[in-house]
């Protein structure tokens, strides 16, 4: 690819990723359900009858690991915040990916 090629194709990366930026959460967004620890409930019997789905986001920090749980009217932005994350890391590997194709190029020439 030509230099002028990369640097629209990096561009249009850059765009889409500050779009991202002040919408992201380092973690791991999960639903699940569970038995209560109520005696006689239903739930004991057959998992399909298991409470929830009840939602969270797991991150760490340093060797700790913390969790937020999640209001269900506040499931989906949640959601779209830990896939923000992930899309905006997906951006930098490719950023990072022209980047080096770019620094190899001199004189218009590849090296």
């Amino acid at each position: 690819m030509r230099k002028k090629e990369l640097e629209i194709k990096k561009e249009k990366i850059v765009k889409e990723a500050k779009r991202m930026i002040g919408k992201v959460i380092r973690g791991t967004y999960i639903e699940w359900y569970q038995e209560c620890s109520k005696q006689g409930c239903r739930c004991h019997k057959e998992t399909r009858y298991w409470h929830g789905p009840f939602r969270r986001i797991s991150y760490s920090k340093g060797e700790r690991v913390y969790h937020i749980y999640i209001r269900k009217d506040k499931k989906e932005q949640a959601k779209m915040y830990t896939d923000n994350y992930k899309k905006l890391w997906k951006a930098i590997e490719k950023i990072s990916q022209i980047n080096i194709q770019l620094l190899k190029i001199r004189n218009g020439r590849k090296r």
